[in-house]
């Protein structure tokens, strides 16, 4: 009988365009404390290295099973220490939580940010 694997984490994109950098994040199934250990300091690495460009996240939520306790207090600290280092937030989701999430944290970032179902029309949204 074969084992279902139960794979988490966060995987990132870094691209260029001529004006910004875009920075792509994909959540994939329940995130651990040990995922954000691995992903914060690349993020923190690409933002360093970006300085005087525009800099642009995607965040694909569609994968999304949640997060355990630590790794929940590691999202909402990285929303905190980040939340002006983005010029558009595009996060894509099928939840109505996450819409909701989006709509209330979007008060608190420097940026625009908004909620998409689809990533053609995120993506199609951050680079206009």
């Amino acid at each position: 009988m074969a084992t279902k694997i139960k794979e988490h984490g966060i995987s990132i994109a870094i691209k260029r365009t001529k004006k910004n950098i875009f920075i792509e994040v994909v959540m994939l199934g329940k995130l651990k404390d040990e995922d954000y250990k691995l992903f914060v300091p690349m993020i923190d690495k690409a933002l360093k290295e970006a300085k005087g460009l525009e800099v642009d996240l995607l965040v694909d939520m569609t994968k999304f099973k949640g997060w355990e306790f630590l790794a929940a207090w590691d999202d909402m600290k990285f929303g905190i220490k980040h939340r002006n280092a983005f010029d558009k937030m595009a996060i894509v989701g099928n939840k109505k939580w996450e819409e909701v999430s989006v709509n209330m944290m979007s008060h608190l970032m420097k940026g625009k940010t908004k909620f998409f179902k689809e990533r053609e029309k995120a993506l199609a949204w951050l680079l206009k």
